[in-house]
Protein backbone atom coordinates (compact mmCIF):
# COMPACT_ATOMS: atom_id res chain seq x y z
CA UNK A 1 0.00 0.00 0.00
CA UNK A 2 1.21 3.49 -0.85
CA UNK A 3 2.23 5.91 1.90
CA UNK A 4 -0.79 7.68 3.36
CA UNK A 5 -1.19 11.34 2.52
CA UNK A 6 -3.04 14.19 4.20
CA UNK A 7 -6.82 14.05 3.52
CA UNK A 8 -6.71 10.34 2.69
CA UNK A 9 -9.69 8.42 4.12
CA UNK A 10 -9.07 5.02 5.68
CA UNK A 11 -10.96 2.21 7.39
CA UNK A 12 -9.22 0.76 10.41
CA UNK A 13 -9.65 -1.23 13.62
CA UNK A 14 -8.96 0.64 16.88
CA UNK A 15 -7.09 -1.43 19.45
CA UNK A 16 -6.39 0.89 22.39
CA UNK A 17 -6.44 4.45 23.73
CA UNK A 18 -3.46 6.80 23.73
CA UNK A 19 -2.30 9.06 26.55
CA UNK A 20 -4.49 11.90 25.24
CA UNK A 21 -7.61 9.76 24.86
CA UNK A 22 -7.26 9.18 21.13
CA UNK A 23 -7.92 5.80 19.54
CA UNK A 24 -4.84 3.89 18.38
CA UNK A 25 -4.80 1.72 15.27
CA UNK A 26 -2.09 0.22 13.09
CA UNK A 27 -2.09 0.15 9.31
CA UNK A 28 0.74 -1.32 7.23
CA UNK A 29 3.09 -1.10 10.18
CA UNK A 30 2.35 2.52 10.98
CA UNK A 31 0.60 3.83 14.09
CA UNK A 32 -2.45 6.00 13.50
CA UNK A 33 -4.02 8.11 16.25
CA UNK A 34 -7.73 8.55 15.57
CA UNK A 35 -9.36 11.33 17.56
CA UNK A 36 -12.78 10.36 18.86
CA UNK A 37 -12.43 6.60 18.28
CA UNK A 38 -12.59 3.91 20.97
CA UNK A 39 -10.98 0.46 21.34
CA UNK A 40 -12.88 -2.32 19.61
CA UNK A 41 -14.37 -0.02 16.98
CA UNK A 42 -14.01 -0.18 13.24
CA UNK A 43 -14.03 3.34 11.92
CA UNK A 44 -13.63 5.47 8.85
CA UNK A 45 -11.18 8.29 9.48
CA UNK A 46 -9.53 11.15 7.61
CA UNK A 47 -5.78 11.72 7.84
CA UNK A 48 -5.01 15.29 8.98
CA UNK A 49 -1.30 15.03 9.80
CA UNK A 50 1.41 12.78 8.40
CA UNK A 51 4.62 12.11 10.33
CA UNK A 52 7.47 9.67 9.65
CA UNK A 53 6.45 7.25 12.42
CA UNK A 54 2.76 8.00 12.96
CA UNK A 55 -0.28 9.73 11.48
CA UNK A 56 -3.13 11.64 13.10
CA UNK A 57 -6.68 11.23 11.85
CA UNK A 58 -10.14 12.49 12.76
CA UNK A 59 -13.17 10.27 13.01
CA UNK A 60 -15.58 10.46 10.07
CA UNK A 61 -17.83 7.43 10.64
CA UNK A 62 -18.20 4.64 13.20
CA UNK A 63 -18.73 1.43 11.25
CA UNK A 64 -19.06 -0.76 14.34
CA UNK A 65 -19.32 1.01 17.71
CA UNK A 66 -17.83 0.00 21.04
CA UNK A 67 -20.29 -1.11 23.75
CA UNK A 68 -18.48 1.38 26.00
CA UNK A 69 -19.39 4.35 23.80
CA UNK A 70 -21.90 6.84 25.24
CA UNK A 71 -23.46 10.00 23.88
CA UNK A 72 -21.39 12.94 25.07
CA UNK A 73 -23.64 15.32 27.06
CA UNK A 74 -21.83 18.47 25.90
CA UNK A 75 -22.68 19.86 22.45
CA UNK A 76 -19.13 21.22 22.17
CA UNK A 77 -17.41 17.88 22.76
CA UNK A 78 -14.85 17.24 20.04
CA UNK A 79 -14.67 20.95 19.23
CA UNK A 80 -13.18 22.54 22.33
CA UNK A 81 -10.10 21.19 24.11
CA UNK A 82 -11.66 20.82 27.55
CA UNK A 83 -12.65 17.13 27.36
CA UNK A 84 -11.25 14.23 25.35
CA UNK A 85 -13.01 11.07 26.63
CA UNK A 86 -16.56 12.26 27.28
CA UNK A 87 -17.72 9.62 24.77
CA UNK A 88 -16.40 6.79 26.97
CA UNK A 89 -18.57 5.40 29.79
CA UNK A 90 -17.32 6.39 33.20
CA UNK A 91 -16.39 2.92 34.47
CA UNK A 92 -14.10 2.47 31.49
CA UNK A 93 -12.63 5.94 31.93
CA UNK A 94 -11.34 4.73 35.30
CA UNK A 95 -9.95 1.50 33.82
CA UNK A 96 -8.23 3.45 31.05
CA UNK A 97 -6.56 5.79 33.53
CA UNK A 98 -5.36 2.93 35.72
CA UNK A 99 -3.83 1.18 32.71
CA UNK A 100 -2.32 4.41 31.40
CA UNK A 101 -0.47 5.01 34.69
CA UNK A 102 0.78 1.41 34.89
CA UNK A 103 2.05 1.40 31.30
CA UNK A 104 3.69 4.84 31.58
CA UNK A 105 5.47 4.02 34.84
CA UNK A 106 6.75 0.74 33.42
CA UNK A 107 7.80 2.16 30.05
CA UNK A 108 9.51 5.35 31.22
CA UNK A 109 10.53 4.59 34.80
CA UNK A 110 10.79 0.78 34.73
CA UNK A 111 8.47 0.88 37.77
CA UNK A 112 6.65 -2.46 37.80
CA UNK A 113 4.36 -2.09 40.84
CA UNK A 114 0.62 -2.88 40.91
CA UNK A 115 -1.51 0.24 40.44
CA UNK A 116 -4.58 0.41 42.63
CA UNK A 117 -8.00 1.03 41.02
CA UNK A 118 -8.69 4.71 40.43
CA UNK A 119 -10.75 6.35 43.16
CA UNK A 120 -13.79 7.77 41.40
CA UNK A 121 -15.02 11.32 41.64
CA UNK A 122 -18.37 11.84 43.33
CA UNK A 123 -19.41 13.93 40.30
CA UNK A 124 -18.57 13.25 36.67
CA UNK A 125 -19.90 16.66 35.58
CA UNK A 126 -19.98 20.01 37.43
CA UNK A 127 -16.97 18.98 39.52
CA UNK A 128 -14.47 21.74 38.67
CA UNK A 129 -14.18 24.64 41.10
CA UNK A 130 -12.02 26.64 38.68
CA UNK A 131 -12.25 27.83 35.07
CA UNK A 132 -10.24 30.13 32.80
CA UNK A 133 -12.26 31.46 29.86
CA UNK A 134 -10.32 33.25 27.12
CA UNK A 135 -12.06 36.39 25.81
CA UNK A 136 -11.24 37.17 22.20
CA UNK A 137 -12.37 39.61 19.54
CA UNK A 138 -13.92 37.72 16.63
CA UNK A 139 -15.25 38.80 13.27
CA UNK A 140 -18.74 39.03 14.76
CA UNK A 141 -17.73 40.53 18.10
CA UNK A 142 -16.51 39.23 21.44
CA UNK A 143 -16.20 35.46 21.92
CA UNK A 144 -15.97 33.81 25.35
CA UNK A 145 -15.36 30.10 25.65
CA UNK A 146 -12.54 27.57 25.61
CA UNK A 147 -9.69 27.00 23.19
CA UNK A 148 -10.06 24.32 20.54
CA UNK A 149 -7.70 21.39 21.01
CA UNK A 150 -4.13 22.32 20.12
CA UNK A 151 -4.99 25.87 19.05
CA UNK A 152 -5.82 29.36 20.26
CA UNK A 153 -9.11 29.47 18.42
CA UNK A 154 -11.93 30.12 20.88
CA UNK A 155 -14.90 27.76 20.78
CA UNK A 156 -17.70 29.94 22.11
CA UNK A 157 -19.87 28.50 24.86
CA UNK A 158 -22.59 29.72 27.18
CA UNK A 159 -22.03 26.89 29.66
CA UNK A 160 -19.19 24.41 30.33
CA UNK A 161 -20.58 21.22 31.87
CA UNK A 162 -17.39 20.49 33.81
CA UNK A 163 -17.70 23.73 35.77
CA UNK A 164 -19.97 24.69 38.61
CA UNK A 165 -23.30 26.14 37.49
CA UNK A 166 -22.20 29.73 38.06
CA UNK A 167 -20.01 29.65 34.96
CA UNK A 168 -22.93 30.27 32.59
CA UNK A 169 -24.23 33.20 34.65
CA UNK A 170 -20.80 34.81 34.81
CA UNK A 171 -20.31 34.52 31.05
CA UNK A 172 -23.63 36.30 30.49
CA UNK A 173 -22.81 39.04 33.01
CA UNK A 174 -19.41 39.67 31.45
CA UNK A 175 -20.85 39.84 27.93
CA UNK A 176 -23.38 42.42 29.15
CA UNK A 177 -20.63 44.44 30.86
CA UNK A 178 -18.51 44.41 27.70
CA UNK A 179 -21.40 45.44 25.45
CA UNK A 180 -22.66 48.25 27.70
CA UNK A 181 -19.19 49.84 27.90
CA UNK A 182 -18.17 49.21 24.27
CA UNK A 183 -15.19 47.13 25.36
CA UNK A 184 -13.44 44.63 23.12
CA UNK A 185 -11.95 41.19 23.44
CA UNK A 186 -8.23 40.62 23.14
CA UNK A 187 -6.56 40.07 19.76
CA UNK A 188 -3.42 37.94 20.08
CA UNK A 189 -2.10 38.99 16.67
CA UNK A 190 -2.24 42.74 17.29
CA UNK A 191 -1.92 42.78 21.08
CA UNK A 192 -4.94 45.09 21.21
CA UNK A 193 -8.26 44.72 22.99
CA UNK A 194 -9.56 45.28 26.51
CA UNK A 195 -10.49 41.91 28.07
CA UNK A 196 -8.18 38.89 27.89
CA UNK A 197 -9.55 36.26 30.31
CA UNK A 198 -12.23 35.54 32.86
CA UNK A 199 -10.78 33.38 35.65
CA UNK A 200 -13.12 32.06 38.35
CA UNK A 201 -12.62 29.78 41.33
CA UNK A 202 -14.91 28.73 44.17
CA UNK A 203 -13.21 28.07 47.51
CA UNK A 204 -15.26 27.24 50.58
CA UNK A 205 -18.46 28.63 49.00
CA UNK A 206 -16.78 31.96 48.18
CA UNK A 207 -16.46 32.82 44.49
CA UNK A 208 -13.21 34.50 43.52
CA UNK A 209 -13.56 36.22 40.14
CA UNK A 210 -10.62 37.68 38.23
CA UNK A 211 -11.01 39.82 35.12
CA UNK A 212 -7.74 39.82 33.18
CA UNK A 213 -7.47 43.01 31.15
CA UNK A 214 -5.01 44.53 28.72
CA UNK A 215 -5.17 47.89 30.49
CA UNK A 216 -6.61 49.34 33.69
CA UNK A 217 -10.37 49.81 33.38
CA UNK A 218 -13.16 50.67 35.81
CA UNK A 219 -14.51 47.34 37.09
CA UNK A 220 -16.61 48.75 39.95
CA UNK A 221 -19.88 48.48 37.93
CA UNK A 222 -19.09 44.82 37.23
CA UNK A 223 -18.56 44.11 40.93
CA UNK A 224 -21.85 45.82 41.76
CA UNK A 225 -23.73 43.48 39.45
CA UNK A 226 -21.81 40.38 40.50
CA UNK A 227 -22.21 41.01 44.24
CA UNK A 228 -25.98 41.39 43.75
CA UNK A 229 -26.01 37.85 42.32
CA UNK A 230 -23.32 36.38 44.61
CA UNK A 231 -23.05 38.37 47.85
CA UNK A 232 -20.06 36.32 49.02
CA UNK A 233 -17.82 37.00 46.05
CA UNK A 234 -14.57 38.86 45.51
CA UNK A 235 -13.63 40.56 42.25
CA UNK A 236 -10.03 41.15 41.23
CA UNK A 237 -8.66 42.95 38.20
CA UNK A 238 -5.40 41.61 36.84
CA UNK A 239 -3.69 43.80 34.24
CA UNK A 240 -1.57 41.78 31.82
CA UNK A 241 0.21 43.82 29.14
CA UNK A 242 2.47 40.97 28.03
CA UNK A 243 2.51 39.68 24.46
CA UNK A 244 2.60 35.96 25.25
CA UNK A 245 0.33 33.08 26.28
CA UNK A 246 0.67 33.55 30.06
CA UNK A 247 -2.82 34.21 31.45
CA UNK A 248 -2.01 36.35 34.48
CA UNK A 249 0.14 39.46 34.72
CA UNK A 250 1.85 40.96 37.77
CA UNK A 251 -0.50 43.92 38.35
CA UNK A 252 -3.34 43.13 40.79
CA UNK A 253 -6.29 45.12 42.16
CA UNK A 254 -8.98 43.95 44.58
CA UNK A 255 -12.08 45.65 43.16
CA UNK A 256 -14.48 44.51 45.87
CA UNK A 257 -15.28 41.77 48.37
CA UNK A 258 -13.45 40.03 51.21
CA UNK A 259 -10.53 37.68 50.61
CA UNK A 260 -11.13 35.30 53.52
CA UNK A 261 -13.25 32.15 53.40
CA UNK A 262 -13.39 28.90 55.38
CA UNK A 263 -12.03 25.50 54.32
CA UNK A 264 -11.61 22.38 56.50
CA UNK A 265 -12.93 24.39 59.47
CA UNK A 266 -10.05 26.84 59.06
CA UNK A 267 -9.99 30.49 58.05
CA UNK A 268 -8.41 30.51 54.61
CA UNK A 269 -7.49 33.15 52.04
CA UNK A 270 -6.47 32.08 48.55
CA UNK A 271 -5.07 34.59 46.10
CA UNK A 272 -6.31 33.98 42.53
CA UNK A 273 -2.72 33.23 41.44
CA UNK A 274 -2.34 30.51 44.09
CA UNK A 275 -2.70 26.77 43.48
CA UNK A 276 -5.78 24.89 44.67
CA UNK A 277 -6.98 21.43 43.59
CA UNK A 278 -9.89 21.73 41.14
CA UNK A 279 -11.99 18.83 42.50
CA UNK A 280 -13.04 19.35 46.13
CA UNK A 281 -14.16 15.75 46.75
CA UNK A 282 -10.96 14.23 45.38
CA UNK A 283 -8.81 16.77 47.20
CA UNK A 284 -10.38 15.70 50.49
CA UNK A 285 -9.89 11.99 49.73
CA UNK A 286 -6.28 12.52 48.76
CA UNK A 287 -5.35 14.83 51.63
CA UNK A 288 -6.95 12.44 54.11
CA UNK A 289 -4.70 9.62 52.88
CA UNK A 290 -1.58 11.82 52.96
CA UNK A 291 -2.36 12.89 56.51
CA UNK A 292 -2.90 9.30 57.62
CA UNK A 293 0.48 8.32 56.13
CA UNK A 294 2.34 11.05 57.99
CA UNK A 295 4.21 9.30 60.78
CA UNK A 296 7.20 11.63 61.05
CA UNK A 297 7.89 14.01 63.90
CA UNK A 298 8.74 16.57 61.20
CA UNK A 299 6.94 17.00 57.88
CA UNK A 300 8.12 18.85 54.78
CA UNK A 301 5.71 19.78 52.01
CA UNK A 302 7.46 20.86 48.81
CA UNK A 303 5.37 22.91 46.35
CA UNK A 304 3.03 23.64 49.27
CA UNK A 305 0.87 26.32 47.64
CA UNK A 306 -1.34 28.20 50.08
CA UNK A 307 -0.56 25.70 52.85
CA UNK A 308 -3.84 23.84 53.21
CA UNK A 309 -2.25 20.37 53.29
CA UNK A 310 0.62 21.63 55.46
CA UNK A 311 -1.91 22.90 57.99
CA UNK A 312 -3.49 19.44 58.15
CA UNK A 313 -0.10 17.76 58.55
CA UNK A 314 0.59 20.15 61.44
CA UNK A 315 -2.14 18.33 63.38
CA UNK A 316 0.06 15.19 63.41
CA UNK A 317 3.67 16.34 63.09
CA UNK A 318 5.58 18.31 65.71
CA UNK A 319 6.59 20.79 63.01
CA UNK A 320 5.83 21.33 59.30
CA UNK A 321 7.87 23.23 56.72
CA UNK A 322 6.12 24.30 53.52
CA UNK A 323 8.22 25.38 50.53
CA UNK A 324 6.51 27.46 47.82
CA UNK A 325 7.92 29.72 45.08
CA UNK A 326 4.72 31.69 44.34
CA UNK A 327 4.73 34.85 46.45
CA UNK A 328 0.94 35.19 46.66
CA UNK A 329 0.54 31.55 47.71
CA UNK A 330 3.32 31.94 50.27
CA UNK A 331 1.61 35.01 51.76
CA UNK A 332 -1.66 33.05 51.92
CA UNK A 333 0.13 30.24 53.81
CA UNK A 334 1.56 32.73 56.31
CA UNK A 335 -1.90 34.20 56.83
CA UNK A 336 -3.40 30.72 57.22
CA UNK A 337 -0.95 29.86 59.98
CA UNK A 338 -1.47 33.19 61.76
CA UNK A 339 -5.27 33.32 61.50
CA UNK A 340 -5.68 29.76 62.76
CA UNK A 341 -3.01 29.84 65.46
CA UNK A 342 -0.90 27.12 63.82
CA UNK A 343 2.42 27.76 65.51
CA UNK A 344 4.16 24.61 64.25
CA UNK A 345 3.90 25.48 60.53
CA UNK A 346 6.71 27.46 58.89
CA UNK A 347 6.05 28.61 55.29
CA UNK A 348 9.25 29.16 53.29
CA UNK A 349 9.36 31.28 50.12
CA UNK A 350 11.59 30.00 47.35
CA UNK A 351 12.44 27.38 44.74
CA UNK A 352 12.32 23.82 46.07
CA UNK A 353 15.66 23.06 44.42
CA UNK A 354 17.28 25.88 46.40
CA UNK A 355 15.43 25.61 49.72
CA UNK A 356 14.91 21.88 50.30
CA UNK A 357 18.56 21.17 51.10
CA UNK A 358 18.67 23.72 53.90
CA UNK A 359 15.45 22.39 55.45
CA UNK A 360 16.73 18.80 55.28
CA UNK A 361 19.97 19.86 56.96
CA UNK A 362 17.99 21.60 59.71
CA UNK A 363 15.91 18.50 60.52
CA UNK A 364 18.66 15.92 60.03
CA UNK A 365 18.35 13.18 62.63
CA UNK A 366 14.60 13.71 62.99
CA UNK A 367 11.99 11.20 61.83
CA UNK A 368 11.00 13.17 58.72
CA UNK A 369 8.10 12.75 56.30
CA UNK A 370 8.21 14.50 52.89
CA UNK A 371 5.33 15.33 50.52
CA UNK A 372 5.97 16.74 47.05
CA UNK A 373 3.24 18.00 44.71
CA UNK A 374 5.05 19.60 41.75
CA UNK A 375 3.47 21.09 38.59
CA UNK A 376 2.98 18.99 35.42
CA UNK A 377 6.64 19.47 34.50
CA UNK A 378 7.59 17.43 37.56
CA UNK A 379 10.70 17.83 39.68
CA UNK A 380 13.88 19.55 38.59
CA UNK A 381 16.56 16.86 38.37
CA UNK A 382 18.54 18.28 41.28
CA UNK A 383 15.39 18.25 43.44
CA UNK A 384 14.77 14.59 42.56
CA UNK A 385 18.39 13.74 43.45
CA UNK A 386 18.06 15.69 46.71
CA UNK A 387 15.01 13.61 47.64
CA UNK A 388 16.86 10.40 46.83
CA UNK A 389 19.81 11.45 48.98
CA UNK A 390 17.62 12.72 51.85
CA UNK A 391 17.57 9.37 53.70
CA UNK A 392 14.12 10.13 55.11
CA UNK A 393 12.01 7.05 55.70
CA UNK A 394 8.93 8.01 53.70
CA UNK A 395 8.21 10.22 50.68
CA UNK A 396 4.80 10.87 49.13
CA UNK A 397 4.79 12.13 45.55
CA UNK A 398 1.54 13.62 44.20
CA UNK A 399 1.46 14.02 40.43
CA UNK A 400 -0.93 15.04 37.65
CA UNK A 401 1.41 13.80 34.90
CA UNK A 402 2.31 10.08 34.73
CA UNK A 403 5.22 10.73 32.34
CA UNK A 404 7.13 13.17 34.56
CA UNK A 405 6.18 11.09 37.60
CA UNK A 406 7.79 8.03 35.99
CA UNK A 407 10.92 10.00 35.10
CA UNK A 408 11.31 11.32 38.65
CA UNK A 409 10.62 7.97 40.33
CA UNK A 410 13.32 6.38 38.19
CA UNK A 411 15.80 8.83 39.75
CA UNK A 412 14.60 8.58 43.36
CA UNK A 413 14.47 4.78 43.41
CA UNK A 414 18.15 4.53 42.45
CA UNK A 415 18.94 5.83 45.95
CA UNK A 416 17.46 2.90 47.83
CA UNK A 417 13.77 3.83 47.79
CA UNK A 418 11.04 1.37 46.89
CA UNK A 419 7.61 2.30 45.50
CA UNK A 420 5.17 0.76 47.97
CA UNK A 421 1.85 2.31 46.90
CA UNK A 422 0.41 3.80 43.71
CA UNK A 423 -3.09 5.21 44.27
CA UNK A 424 -4.69 7.10 41.36
CA UNK A 425 -7.55 9.57 41.82
CA UNK A 426 -9.98 10.78 39.20
CA UNK A 427 -9.41 14.48 39.75
CA UNK A 428 -10.46 15.21 36.14
CA UNK A 429 -13.45 13.15 34.90
CA UNK A 430 -14.20 13.28 31.14
CA UNK A 431 -10.53 14.02 30.40
CA UNK A 432 -7.49 11.82 29.92
CA UNK A 433 -5.76 13.49 32.88
CA UNK A 434 -5.34 11.65 36.17
CA UNK A 435 -3.88 12.40 39.60
CA UNK A 436 -1.57 9.88 41.27
CA UNK A 437 -0.35 9.48 44.83
CA UNK A 438 2.82 7.42 45.17
CA UNK A 439 4.47 6.33 48.40
CA UNK A 440 8.19 5.64 48.52
CA UNK A 441 9.82 3.86 51.47
CA UNK A 442 13.56 3.82 52.16
CA UNK A 443 15.03 0.34 52.26
CA UNK A 444 17.43 -0.12 55.18
CA UNK A 445 19.04 -3.41 54.09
Amino acid sequence: MEELQKNDVIETEVTSLGINGEGISHLDGKTIFVRGALPGERVRAKIILVKPTFDIAILEKIISPSPDRVIAPCPHFGKCGGCDIQHLCYDQQLVYKQENIAQTLQKIGKIDVPVRPVIASDKVLRYRNKVSFPVREGKEGVKIGLFAKGSHRVVETSDCLLQYEWNSTLIAVLKKFIAERSLTGYNEDTGKGDIRHLVVREVGEKIYITLVTNRKIDCAPLYKELSALYPDCALYQNVNRRRDNVILGDEWYLVGGEENTSVDEMSFSLHPAGFYQVNDYIREQMYALVTSLCDGSVAIEAYSGAGLLSARLAQKASHVYGIEINEQAHSAAQKLAKDNGISNFTPILGDVSKKLGAVLAKVRGENTFIVVDPPRTGLARDAAVMLGESEVNNIVYISCNPATLARDLAIITTYGYEVTLIQPYDMFPQTSNVESLVCLTRQTN
